[in-house]
């Protein structure tokens, strides 16, 4: 995504690179399932888990770029603050900005918005005995896609089939957890198959919003599904390839904004050196944001049921 955006600085001809999105989608659905499988069964457990793992960074960041984008306007030019804005950003509701666009301040949050709405689908679930979760889970994203289609604002503002894919990746997940993925061995070529997909339509110069959720959400689910596939088997992620993915939430919330900084302080061109810069701006933001605000506010977030508690035992003493 980091690159994707940075050549929207450019000329935005690398279009393929918002799959990643549904990559994303994929991957969401598949870890959200298992984690469910191991341990978050509670519906309130669950949601209050997501709630402080994704909202605190993702509200300091966008009070951060609410703050960057009214001292200047230029920084990043498609955000236009306002309070209402602001607010519905803060609540991860999908709304229309002041330029009339389906983003929130953090124009690459769209995605969350997304999130949200399949994490409280998700929660509704949990309340249902385990064998029918998957079809009530399948079944109720079904019919928000189905509202959208017959309610073009809606359709528009996350209530369209991009939601499949979090199914898809839950399709994954349960089979993951049921042992049911292909052999290890046939992991890698599911992963080139995608991927080979995706190289297909970016040299055809094949794209449809229409049939994204098919075109590119079958070629993120074959993806996800060999990398799952590869790592049922012997293969072991490298360290530094799992560093990277325990910081990648923080990269996305950061990789606008220090896309941005390159793009002012050393120019879009040559295109190579500010492609490569921004990525490297974006790795390198992403990880000190992890380690600095990340990680503690996500700790402090979730002490505090265990503060709440100790504080009403020492009212009650």
């Amino acid at each position: 995504m980091a690159v994707f955006h940075a050549f929207q600085w450019l000329d935005d001809q690398f279009w393929i690179g918002a799959a990643g999105v549904d990559v994303f989608f994929v991957i969401s659905g598949f870890i959200i399932w298992t984690i469910a499988a191991r341990g978050e069964a509670a519906p309130g457990t669950f949601l209050w888990r997501r709630l402080t793992r994704v909202a605190p960074a993702y509200w300091l960041i966008t009070l951060a770029l609410a703050a960057a984008a009214t001292a200047d306007p230029l920084f990043l030019p498609q955000i236009s603050v306002s309070s209402r804005h602001l607010i519905l950003s803060l609540a991860f509701i999908q709304h229309t900005d002041p330029n009339g666009l389906a983003f929130p301040v953090l124009p690459a949050g769209w995605t969350l918005n997304y999130e949200a709405i399949f994490y409280v689908t998700f929660a509704a679930v949990l309340f249902a005995p385990a064998p029918p979760r998957f079809a009530l889970l399948a079944a109720a994203l079904g019919v928000v896609c189905l509202f959208g289609w017959l309610d073009p604002p809606a359709y528009g503002l996350a209530a369209n089939p991009m939601l499949l894919e979090f199914v898809a990746g839950a399709w994954l997940g349960r089979r993951y957890a049921l042992g049911r993925l292909p052999r290890s061995r046939a992991g890698p070529a599911l992963v080139a198959l995608g991927l080979g997909a995706f190289a297909a339509m970016f040299l055809a110069g094949f794209r449809s919003e229409l049939w994204r959720p098919l075109l590119w959400g079958a070629p993120a689910a074959l993806i996800v599904g060999g990398a799952a596939a590869s790592e049922g088997g012997r293969f072991k992620a490298p360290a530094a390839l799992v560093e990277l993915g325990d910081a990648s939430y923080a990269i996305y919330l950061c990789h606008m904004p220090a896309v941005a900084i390159v793009a002012h302080g050393l120019g879009v061109h040559p295109a190579w050196l500010f492609v490569t810069a921004a990525l490297a701006a974006s790795i390198a933001a992403g990880f000190l944001f992890h380690l600095a605000a990340e990680k503690p506010l996500i700790a402090a977030a979730r002490g505090v049921p265990g503060r709440l508690r100790a504080l009403a035992a020492r009212s009650a003493a």
